[in-house]
């Protein structure tokens, strides 16, 4: 099995926390990773809502199914019996026992409209993403990138704390990697058509089945559009008035839906990030997908050659930059935002990672040689924002990493998300 990087910081909140609940998308392996954290240290009973008896407990008596539980247990999809969390609220204010309860879910529990009770004060929360890069390579922990982008003073010093500065990764390798996505299932599958297969099914499943369990969708063809067509926005500025006209739906539904979208974990937004209040800067925030492999499989692509002709690689490319780096912010040591930084005058630099105060930014390239003439946004927005941004990192898909100046590093895709 995979190790999963999260795995030791929740056996850490077990010992501190009553409640630790691992969220994400369905298929991302929270299942899994629940019975595996099961352990002689941790000794816990798994309960799947997915089992129709247990549903039918939990719906008809939540209070007395929690009390009748074991000391110790994991309650896989809470999200289908929303009442569950008011009976395990109740029954932690009796006992703060630390680990009572290990909880799943494929929708973000605290903004679900069915949920009135927070389980605030009570509970540890841990998104699961799908795979890493680290991960799939078997790196047996994450990279310490972020940590390193943010202690050094120079982009040398930087670069002295990478595992290598020759990466043996190709770029058409990326590519397929890309393409694969990080659903655990489909990024190990070796044939594409057999990939496209399963995200054909997820896509039926997460319509006919996740969404009738979450909320009152009245027009399942037209969610299914707005599906569809934000997995193509991926990457680009958010307007929903635009979506709105183009589809032909209500703007209150398609913010509706975009809300569900996100609660669910098919996307996220990256919002911007502000230097000075006073200065023109874009208010929309960006729309990514959360997996480049289920965002294409949605499309139907699922050759590079086919991303290359739509002239979409580089936006494809930028999505899967995203999602690795939200996918280390969520193991950093400390709080790390993923932002962007742009102009309305066209001015942009991809990603400001921002901890408080202190500033680094990412800047993605699809091309393996790079010329100084293509970093004038990064220039700017270092200007901009001279007083809190530290280093600022060109990712690309070249052989080798080197620094620019004294605080710009341009690094192989490979090298900074862990391996050679």
């Amino acid at each position: 099995m995979i190790r999963r990087h999260l795995k030791p910081l929740i056996l850490e909140s077990l010992k501190e926390f009553p409640v630790v609940a691992i969220l994400g998308g369905r298929q991302v392996g929270k299942s899994t990773l629940a019975q595996d954290l099961s352990s002689a240290d941790w000794p816990a009973r798994y309960y799947t809502l997915d089992d129709f008896a247990v549903l039918s407990a939990a719906l008809r008596d939540p209070e007395g199914y929690v009390d009748s539980l074991e000391t110790t247990a994991i309650l896989d999809e809470v999200q289908r019996a929303p009442d569950l969390l008011r009976a395990v609220k109740r029954a932690v204010d009796r006992s703060r026992q630390p680990g009572r309860f290990l909880l799943t879910g494929s929708a973000n529990l605290l903004t679900l409209k069915s949920v009135s009770e927070s389980l605030a004060g009570r509970v540890a929360l841990f998104e699961l993403h799908p795979f890493s890069w680290s991960e799939i390579t078997g790196d047996p922990s994450p990279p310490p990138v972020l940590e390193n982008l943010f202690s050094c003073k120079t982009a040398p010093a930087f670069l002295k704390k990478l595992p290598g500065l020759k990466s043996a990764v190709k770029k058409d390798d990326l590519a397929q990697k890309i393409l694969a996505g990080g659903f655990p299932v489909p990024a190990l599958m070796k044939s594409g058509r057999t990939r496209a297969q399963w995200f054909d099914s997820y896509r039926q499943t997460y319509l006919e089945r996740d969404l009738r369990d979450l909320a009152q969708i009245m027009n399942l063809p037209d969610f299914g559009r707005l599906l569809t067509s934000s997995a193509f926005r991926s990457g680009q500025l958010l307007n929903t008035a635009e979506l709105s006209r183009d589809l032909g739906i209500p703007l209150n539904t398609v913010r509706r839906h975009l809300g569900i979208l996100e609660t669910t974990y098919q996307l996220w937004l990256a919002q911007p990030y502000f230097a000075n209040i006073g200065k023109r800067l874009v208010k929309s925030p960006k729309v990514y997908f959360n997996d480049t492999g289920l965002a294409l499989g949605i499309l139907g692509i699922d050759s590079w050659k086919t991303l290359e002709q739509q002239g979409r690689e580089g936006a494809v490319v930028e999505t899967w930059a995203a999602g690795e780096l939200r996918k280390l912010a969520a193991l950093s040591s400390r709080r790390t935002e993923v932002l962007f930084w742009r102009t309305h005058t066209g001015q942009e630099v991809d990603f400001i990672l921002a901890r408080g105060e202190a500033l680094a930014a990412i800047e993605v390239k699809w091309s393996q040689t790079l010329k100084e003439s293509e970093l004038a946004g990064l220039e700017s927005c270092q200007k901009d924002l001279s007083k809190n941004l530290g280093l600022a990192v060109v990712l690309y898909p070249g052989e080798t990493a080197f620094a620019f100046d004294e605080r710009t590093a341009a690094v192989p895709f490979s090298l900074f998300f862990g391996s050679r």
